[in-house]
């Protein structure tokens, strides 16, 4: 029996040698807590990050037959919005008007299209 207690002995000696050097390589609470605030202080000073616009992907170019006095109206809207900011283009007008359109019900929009003039058909 003196040979079981010897290794009893020497495997708890070994669990205590083992316990001894885990808390030796731990960080201790007060030093988690610390690494905790300070890494809390860093995110609350971070700037947030800047968003960026989605990217899409472009669909076929739309040819829209436009009567002069809807030309007209156009290039001064986009002349006038030009002065403001120097990059708008018929495109851009054209991809705020179809937002536009997806705010008002379909309701107006059939009304605007009725309102609309005829153009001739062209003969081949």
């Amino acid at each position: 029996m003196s040979v079981r207690k010897q290794i009893k002995a020497s495997l708890r000696a070994s669990i205590d040698d083992e316990d001894a050097a885990l808390a030796k390589r731990l960080p201790s609470r007060s030093e988690k807590r610390r690494a905790s605030v300070k890494l809390t202080t860093k995110a609350v000073n971070r700037p947030p990050p800047v968003v960026k616009p989605a990217i899409v992907a472009p669909a076929k170019p739309a040819q829209v037959v436009l009567s002069v006095d809807e030309a007209t109206q156009l290039k001064k809207m986009r002349d006038h919005l030009r002065e403001q900011s120097p990059s708008v283009t018929r495109g851009d007008l054209m991809r705020v008007a179809v937002e536009l359109l997806l705010l008002v019900g379909p309701d107006e929009v059939k009304v605007r299209l009725d309102e609309l003039p005829q153009f001739p058909k062209k003969t081949k």
